[in-house]
């Protein structure tokens, strides 16, 4: 969620941004998707997955 979505519902002191004390719900990928081809993001892996700042996957 972005900060003006968060501020749209109302959320913006708990989410939208990475801050202390706020969720950080985030993936971190082996490639940039925004600059790979699109036969290449389909080979995209994902490294590391945390939600609410907790890690939920590592590879």
């Amino acid at each position: 969620m972005t900060i003006w979505a968060a501020i749209a519902s109302f959320e913006e002191n708990e989410k939208g941004s990475l801050e202390v004390s706020k969720f950080a719900d985030f993936v971190i990928l082996d490639k940039d998707i925004l600059t790979c081809s699109d036969e290449e993001i389909l080979k995209v892996n994902v490294i590391k997955t945390c939600l609410n700042g907790d890690i939920v996957y590592e590879k």
